[in-house]
């Protein structure tokens, strides 16, 4: 087998296929389309051309563009394009098209044009796992293979009162939007950083650090203007550390070194992060259990920790405040005498407290990660009168648990199977009367809700066509859930989209300001790449693209989690002085 350029055996193909000799429409008077490939423009020597609203694109220099691999079978009249663990195969003697060796149908036949073999760009693109967009205003092809090597870049220099934090290839960033010739800045430059969240002042940024995605992560805290970055315990953490609601304080359990490497340890500390210095406190510690869960009390002053169940007692939370003095919340009580050795409710965990402390959501896993992971009881607890109302089943994520600021309701996302873009709808109960409301809308995956907080029972959460399972999707796609946007739901019941954005687009993370005027949020065309956009919540067509090229994970299952940004507000419950 002899690789070589395709053009040399022009002759030999004009001879093999009857489609070569297929004439195209007049080009002459045809606008030429320009493409980009992860934002350079491509020089080509062979143009691109349209046919029958396709655009036909060189296989040969296709491959160059994508870093694919690229071969002509000189003895067999054959070639191929392979890329991303995927081979799109042509017999042009015959018309046959491959991928992965299962035949498949191509819309536009490929064909010899002027001595180069044409296909068609957008099919052969995206079956090979990337991104084809276009841009009609600038009449261009747009090619995100995710592989980018340079970093996200500020767009608008229009200044807005937020300062940004985001992970990029697993380091972390700040971007101080208040002045308009601030730069992004780079804060790690190796290892693996998860994002946690700001201090209730917003003076402090927590995150996870690792040496490597594998290797345990170790609580880090840095200032907002990116100085002062320390790390908090010796120890590495286990779960996800939470900040006071009052106080520059954060909680989190840790793991021990033992012989079987490290493992999650019942011990609970908290850390107070002062300018001077950092005092951690041990406040539980507890030999052979796990400790799955936290949550501040709204008051700041005491911890509400889930104890497993073991031999001798049920799922309990207790409340343990700053000095160490334990008081029982609540506990399970099983129905039936509890089989140890099957399956069994097990902990508490996801906890979040309503503002006026007097309700506790939760979701109740059991001892089986997999049941665990395919759906948990959610839950929630009213500490006043000690009942518990159960709600619909869900996922087990604490980012989709959501009170409203008035304290009479609780947003949650119900639907079972691990797929964030497959069975999830939008929920909410109302605690006053235990009415259950179903807000989705059918054929729709619903995600992330979050509460205006000066707008009485107004929410905002993402909404998509449900999407293939990730688990049968032989590839991902450009994204999950093409055309998903942000949606608000209004007092009278009624869900509006307040993003809008090219139909093979995502919308995520909503980040409404205190007032409720503005959303920051990240919009992806492709599953692991995106931009951050700034716009007055009822103003879509007036979305300022802030930050280009941010890239990560699409978390578990499509969860995306952990989130790729967190945004802080200081000082102002505007984002931006003026709208646009």
């Amino acid at each position: 087998m002899k690789i070589t350029r395709l053009r040399s055996f022009a002759a030999l193909l004009a001879g093999l296929m009857v489609l070569m000799s297929a004439t195209l429409p007049a080009t002459a008077d045809v606008k030429i389309p320009t493409l980009m490939v992860d934002g350079q423009l491509m020089a080509q020597a062979s143009p691109l051309c349209w046919d029958n609203g396709s655009i036909l694109v060189s296989l040969e220099e296709l491959a160059a563009y994508l870093n694919a691999g690229f071969q002509w079978n000189e003895v067999e009249g054959t070639t191929w394009i392979q890329k991303n663990g995927r081979t799109i195969f042509f017999r042009p003697s015959t018309g046959e098209v491959r991928k992965n060796g299962e035949p498949i149908f191509i819309p536009v036949p490929p064909r010899l044009i002027n001595g180069t073999f044409y296909v068609p760009l957008r099919f052969v693109a995206e079956n090979l796992g990337v991104t084809v967009a276009w841009d009609n205003s600038a009449y261009q092809v747009q090619i995100i293979t995710g592989e980018r090597h340079t970093p996200p870049e500020r767009v608008s220099d229009e200044a807005f009162n937020a300062v940004v934090a985001y992970t990029d290839k697993g380091n972390l960033w700040l971007l101080d939007g208040r002045k308009r010739d601030v730069l992004p800045k780079q804060l790690t430059d190796s290892g693996y950083v998860e994002l946690i969240g700001w201090s209730a002042d917003g003076e402090w940024l927590s995150y996870k650090y690792a040496s490597s995605e594998s290797a345990p992560a170790y609580l880090w805290v840095v200032r907002a203007d990116g100085k002062a970055a320390s790390q908090v315990d010796t120890e590495p953490i286990y779960g996800d550390p939470l900040w006071s609601p009052k106080d520059d304080r954060i909680a989190y359990t840790v793991m021990k070194d033992s012989t079987d490497g490290y493992i999650p340890a019942g011990v609970v500390r908290y850390a107070d992060i002062t300018a001077e210095g950092i005092k951690v406190n041990t406040l539980l510690e507890e030999d052979s259990i796990t400790i799955p869960s936290l949550a501040w009390h709204p008051g700041g002053e005491s911890i509400t920790i889930s104890f497993p169940r073991t031999a001798e007692q049920p799922p309990t939370l207790v409340q343990v405040n700053l000095t160490g003095e334990q008081t029982v919340l609540y506990t399970l009580k099983d129905e039936a005498p509890m089989d140890l050795e099957g399956i069994y409710s097990w902990a508490f965990i996801s906890l979040k407290w309503s503002p006026d402390g007097r309700n506790l959501a939760y979701h109740l896993r059991v001892n089986s990660s997999s049941i665990t992971a395919d759906s948990v009881e959610t839950g929630v607890l009213n500490v006043k009168t000690g009942q518990s109302l159960n709600l619909s089943g869900g996922l087990k994520y604490l980012q989709w648990l959501a009170f409203s600021p008035d304290n009479t309701k609780l947003a949650y996302i119900a639907g079972g199977g691990r797929d964030a873009m497959l069975n999830k709808r939008l929920e909410i109960v109302d605690l006053i009367s235990g009415k259950i409301t179903d807000y989705s809308q059918k054929g729709c995956a619903d995600t992330q809700p979050i509460w205006l907080s000066n707008k009485t029972n107004e929410l905002l959460f993402c909404r998509g066509p449900e999407a293939e399972t990730l688990y049968l999707s032989e590839i991902l796609p450009g994204t999950l859930v093409p055309n998903q946007r942000i949606y608000k739901l209004n007092k009278d019941g009624n869900a509006v989209p307040v993003t809008a954005g090219p139909a093979d687009t995502a919308d995520y993370f909503p980040n409404p300001s205190p007032s409720g005027e503005e959303i920051i949020f990240l919009r992806l065309e492709r599953y692991d790449q995106g931009s951050l956009y700034l716009q007055p919540i009822n103003a879509p067509e007036e979305a300022v693209e802030i930050l280009r090229g941010l890239r990560g994970g699409p978390g578990y299952y499509g969860n995306y989690y952990p989130e790729w940004i967190s945004v802080k507000v200081p000082g102002t419950t505007r984002i931006l002085s003026k709208l646009r």
